[in-house]
Formats: structure tokens, C-alpha cells, sequence
């Protein structure tokens, strides 16, 4: 990432503010092999390869450089993103309950071909008149459907597995949106908690140090300088926990969003901070394509479909022609007589005028809907894209212009320090300054990350609701 090696670069420099912090101690033989073992760190940008760094364009030095890299094992298996997401796929329930939903409506279509059975009918007249068995025999009755009802029903249902496979592939992509957001949370999370860590480590050492030059008797290290590197050491820890807490907490949401809960996720070889470097997204250019591809809307024209189908069911005559022929055998007489019955519907008192009104009234409203959803979407995507942008910009500052300036700032402090122009308080503030503006752009990062994952799923989420 072209800007993220600005941006990261100075970031774990303040980090030693605390070992500055015991610049007095510099005046003595001690002390000075001390200071001269805190050198200016600095993080370098990853060529590509995980593990392996680049430092081109730098000037050569023998201080050593101190790269932020995660603590997870090394032999701990690395996973892509899309690996995740497709093993998400597989085995999230919404997706299962969207291909069971497809399943279910091929059955009724199965169903809606299908013929009437025939029924068979035995029949018995004056059985015992006379002593005699009557006139007894059996008839056959069969339904017909006029009208290409049946034609219908099936073309009802063709509509509706089209609506349903849309609800499969909304699915897909909220799972992967989920699963993508999510895992991109979880890596910087894992910034943080690395952050946190050198922190906590550091400003415990500046502690240490501090407290074996007052016991040794150093008159430049007050009381009130220890008293504050141990509040900032308590307060590292203290943030150290908060942010173990949370990539814990996002892990195992992760690990229950891939459907195994109780598998370890391994190390994503992914890196957020490239997010970003390409060209900005055009607002309109961008609206247009998620307005066109939006699989939401792809839904609802099918859902168009389908109730119009279904109006066109409704508004069609149910004829249901029933037609029965048999034979019996009259005992009294010895004859054999034949039977013939047709019966049609008549359409009097019922001309299916409610049906037709509701399929009408749902008609229009999945036209409504439409519109609605439209109207959604515009409105969805402007608040994200005004986050998107502004977050951009914001990105752009901190690894172009807040962190490098801050870099030099606390450059100049450390020095005024040493020269006892500045005190310990200021060379504290310096300190404070670059650990609030690396979390605020991790955090800048993060929604960096939210909104470019919903523009580019279609403003899809919640794959578990």
C-alpha cells in the first residue's frame, strides 16, 4: 500500500516516549547507556510476503528496526478471505434454508402438472325389492380442467422459484458481505492488540528503569515522574485487556458466521490497509451500478412476475368439467343398463371476484414495493458513501499529512527535552498525541472498511437475521 508505509511508519515511536521520559537520567554514566539503547523505531511496509519487509529508499543505519507483527504462531494455518467466505456458504443456515425454500416450490410445481385422479364408484338401487339384489354396478368419474388452468399453475410457480433464487443469491451475498466485514474487523483488531502490547511492554521497561534510578539515587527522576509512568503502564494494560476482549469477541462471532464455532479461524493473510488505494468511486457512477445489480431489486421485478402471474390465475374461469360413465346390472329385469353424467359449474352466486381483487390489490403493491425498495437504497448508499468518502479523506490525511508531522513533532520534543527546554509533562503530551492518532486511524480504517464492503455487496447484511 503506497500510503500505508506513512502511515504506519512513526506510529510505534511514541511508544517510547516513556524511555524520553528518563532523558534526565542521561546525565549520568548509568542512565546514558540507557538512553543510547532507545533508539527511534520504526514500522516498515510488508513487500507483499508476509514476514518480509522492505527498506528502499531509507538511509542505512545500525539501529535496530521494530516492525509491528502479529502475535499468532507462525505453523497457525493462513486463510484468505474468500476462502472464508466460501466455507460460510457451505455451511450457513440461510443458505441451506433458501435452497430448501427452492426445493419445497419445485414440488408444488411438480404438483400443479399433475392431472386429477379419477374415482371409481359403486352404486346399488332397490337391493332387496322383491327378494331380489336389485340394480347394482359401479361408474368412473373423471375432472377436466378447461381454460389452460392447469398451464397456469404451473407458470405461477416458475415465477416463484425465480423469486426464490434470488432469495438464494441474497443470501450468498450477505454471507459473503458478513463474512468479509467481519474478518477485516478481526485483523484490525489484531493491529490494535499488537499496538497495544509494544505499548504495555515499553512503558512497563520505562517504569522499571525509572524506579531502579530513583532507588539509585538520581535526583532528575522525581516521585511524581514514576508515579505517572506507572498510571500510564496500568492504563496500557487496562486498554491491552479492553482490546483482547473485543478480537476475541469478534473472532468467535467470525467462527459462528463460517458455521464452525468451535474451530480456531488461523491467521487471515489478508491486509485492510490496501483498502482504499484505488481510484475513488464516482458517487453517481456507483449508485447507478448497485441500482442495476442490486439483487434485492432483481428479487422484487421477479416478485412483479409472480403476482402477476398469479392475477392472471385468478382472472381465469374455473370450469373444473367433471364427466362419469358406468355400467350396472338390473337383477330384476336380468338387463344391463349404461350410465353417462356430466356436471359443470355454474357461475352464479361465485365469480372468484375477492380472489381476483386481492391478487390485484397485490399486484400493485409489489409494484409499490419496488418503488420502495428503489427509494431505500438511494437513501442507504448516501449515508454510506458519506462515509465512505469522508473516510477516505480522512485515511489519506493521517498517512500523508497527521502522522508524519506528528513523527517530527515529537522528533523536536524529544530533542527540547533532552536539552531540558521542555519538561515532562509536554514530552507526555507529545506521547499521548501519536498513541490517540494511530487508534483514531485504526478506527478511520475500520469503518473505511465497512463502507467499501457495503458498496461493494450491494448495501447487503445481516446474513443471520
Amino acid at each position: 500500500m503506497t500510503l500505508a508505509c506513512n502511515a504506519t511508519r512513526p506510529l510505534l515511536s511514541l511508544l517510547f516516549a516513556s524511555f524520553y521520559a528518563l532523558g534526565a537520567i542521561a546525565q549520568d554514566d548509568a542512565s546514558n547507556e540507557v538512553y543510547q539503547q532507545a533508539p527511534t523505531p520504526s514500522i516498515v511496509k510488508s513487500s507483499g510476503k508476509r514476514g518480509e519487509s522492505s527498506n528502499k529508499g531509507r538511509p542505512s543505519s545500525k539501529r535496530d528496526v521494530l516492525i509491528v507483527k502479529s502475535e499468532r504462531p507462525s505453523q497457525e494455518k493462513k486463510v484468505t478471505i474468500k476462502q472464508l467466505q466460501e466455507e460460510a456458504i457451505e455451511n450457513h443456515p440461510s443458505y441451506k434454508i433458501a435452497e430448501n425454500a427452492i426445493e419445497a416450490e419445485r414440488g408444488v410445481r411438480t404438483q400443479a402438472g399433475l392431472r386429477p385422479n379419477p374415482k371409481i364408484r359403486y352404486q346399488g338401487e332397490e337391493v332387496g325389492a322383491d327378494g331380489k339384489a336389485g340394480k347394482q354396478g359401479f361408474t368412473l368419474e373423471q375432472e377436466f380442467r378447461t381454460n389452460n388452468r392447469r398451464r397456469l399453475l404451473v407458470q405461477l410457480s416458475d415465477r416463484s422459484l425465480e423469486t426464490l433464487d434470488w432469495n438464494k443469491q441474497i443470501a450468498v451475498a450477505k454471507i459473503r458481505n458478513d463474512v468479509r466485514s467481519l474478518a477485516y474487523r478481526v485483523l484490525i483488531a489484531q493491529k490494535k492488540v499488537d499496538f497495544h502490547r509494544q505499548l504495555v511492554s515499553i512503558s512497563q521497561t520505562a517504569e522499571d528503569k525509572a524506579k531502579a534510578a530513583i532507588s539509585a539515587g538520581s535526583v532528575e527522576i522525581t516521585q511524581l515522574h514514576f508515579i505517572q509512568l506507572q498510571n500510564q503502564t496500568r492504563q496500557a494494560k487496562l486498554m491491552l485487556t479492553q482490546e483482547l476482549n473485543v478480537k476475541e469477541a469478534l473472532e468467535k462471532k467470525l467462527a459462528a458466521m463460517i458455521g464452525a464455532p468451535d474451530e480456531p479461524i488461523g491467521e487471515i493473510a489478508d491486509n485492510p490497509e490496501t483498502l482504499g488505494d484505488d481510484e475513488q468511486l464516482g458517487e453517481n457512477e456507483t449508485l447507478d451500478a448497485i441500482l442495476e445489480r442490486s439483487p434485492e431489486i432483481a428479487r422484487k421485478r421477479a416478485n412483479i412476475q409472480e403476482k402477476q402471474a398469479a392475477l392472471a390465475l385468478e382472472r381465469s374461469p374455473q370450469r373444473e368439467i367433471a364427466v362419469e360413465g358406468g355400467a350396472s346390472y338390473d337383477f330384476a329385469d336380468n338387463t344391463t343398463l349404461a350410465q353417462i353424467g356430466v356436471g359443470i359449474p355454474i357461475r352464479v352466486n361465485n365469480r372468484n371476484e375477492g380472489n381476483i381483487q386481492r391478487a390485484t390489490a397485490e399486484y400493485f403493491a409489489a409494484q409499490r414495493d419496488l418503488e420502495k425498495l428503489q427509494l431505500k437504497l438511494r437513501a442507504d448508499f448516501a449515508e454510506v458513501y458519506s462515509v465512505y468518502k469522508s473516510t477516505r479523506a480522512e485515511i489519506q490525511a493521517y498517512q500523508q499529512e497527521i502522522l508524519p508531522d506528528l513523527e517530527k513533532f515529537f522528533s523536536m520534543s524529544q530533542q527540547a527535552y533532552q536539552q531540558g527546554q521542555i519538561n515532562f509533562l509536554e514530552i507526555s503530551s507529545a506521547r499521548a498525541a501519536y498513541i490517540g492518532s494511530y487508534v483514531n486511524y485504526l478506527e478511520a480504517l475500520e469503518r473505511l472498511a465497512d463502507s467499501i464492503v457495503k458498496i461493494e455487496g450491494a448495501l447487503l447484511e445481516n446474513s443471520l437475521e
